[in-house]
Order: C-alpha cells, then structure tokens, then sequence
C-alpha cells in the first residue's frame, strides 16, 4: 500500500536534488600568449586575459604619488619624503596591459619614433584622460603622434601601458622596484623594438 508513496518522494527527492546542484565550475584555458606571460608572475600577482589583452596587477595596492618638480629634499631625506607621501599619495591597484595588435615591422616601427621624438613636451602638456598609458602618452596631444608597440613576436606586436601616469611614482622603493621587475621579466619573454627606450623607474 505504501509503495506508490515511496516512489513518489524518491522521484520527487531526485528531482530537487537536481535543481539544487550547482554548476560544475568549468576551469579557463589560458592562451599560449597569456601562459607565457603568467609563467614570470610571482604569487602576488594576479593575470585577467580577455580577447588579445592580457592584464596583470599586483593583488595589494600600491601608494602612487605625483614625483615630477619635487623638492630634493624630500628625494634625499627618507621621512621627508614619507611626509610628502602621506600628504599626496593615493592607494590604487597597479596594472599593465599587454595588447596583442597587427604586426608593425621594424623600419616602419624606426621611421614612425623619429617622428615621435620630434613632439616637445613641456610641464603644461595635459596628461591624456585614460585609464591606461603608454611610456610615451604625454607626446600624444600632437596628431603627428602613433602609439608604438613594444614588442614582437612571430605574428603580432604587443603593446605595453600602464594604469600609472607619466608623472606618478610608487611608495615605498622596494615595492617600485618589484613593479619595475615585472616589466624586466617581460623583457625576457619577447622581441623588444628598441633596447635603448628610456626605462621609467618608480621609485624615489
């Protein structure tokens, strides 16, 4: 007499079972472009990949502070730079992208930084309104300006930004110089264009 019943709550029991399973967390392949990069990440670092960019930041934010016409003194002395630090500085999460592109040769690469080289920045040159800048972002008010990538592969030019401005450092030294180093590990993952680019340090 009770069998209809028994069936009937391990039916029904099945069926809730079934709409209360959550979904099996399916885990994202990375790209062999996205892999290689990752592969120079210390733990403290996290990679996000989403069509041909690739965005790698330290999981700790950084103190950023404006480091262009400071007082030497604050350079030379340790608390008096702290002191500036604390008055100016602002935690933020530092971030550089890498974005795969069309593959720009070498010579086309030289003729277009010689023109870059030719746009004079000044301190009242406007720093452009977005969130992430290449080395030489200041030059690109002038329409004779084109981003250049950084490096090259077999089949594609990477360019290199940052989330940090041109006039921005990084407090205190050692956690600068751990930014600095992540973009000397990428250094060695691909072809750089120029050997001689002014490398931007973060530190004080």
């Amino acid at each position: 007499m009770n069998h209809p019943w028994v069936i009937c709550g391990t039916v029904l029991l099945a069926i809730l079972c079934s709409c209360t399973r959550l979904p099996e967390k399916q885990s994202h392949q990375r790209t062999a472009f996205a892999a290689r990069i990752e592969s120079i990440l210390p733990p403290n670092w996290a990679l996000e990949e989403t069509g041909q960019e690739v965005v790698i930041g330290r999981k700790e934010p950084v103190t950023s502070y404006p480091c262009v016409s400071m007082d030497v003194r604050a350079v030379r002395d340790a608390e008096t730079l702290k002191q500036y630090v604390n008055r100016n500085g602002e935690s933020q999460t530092y971030q550089i992208r890498l974005r795969r592109a069309a593959l720009v040769g070498v010579s086309e690469y030289r003729r277009q930084q010689v023109i870059n080289k030719q746009i004079v920045v000044t301190k009242q040159t406007a720093m452009p309104n977005r969130k992430f800048l290449e080395d030489d972002a200041m030059r690109s008010y002038d329409s004779r300006y084109r981003e250049l990538p950084e490096y090259y592969d077999d089949a594609s030019s990477i360019y290199l930004e940052t989330n940090l401005g041109p006039y921005e450092c990084v407090y205190p030294n050692p956690v600068a110089e751990e930014c600095e180093g992540i973009r000397q590990r990428l250094d060695s993952l691909f072809n750089r264009y120029s050997s001689d680019n002014y490398r931007r340090t973060l530190g004080r």
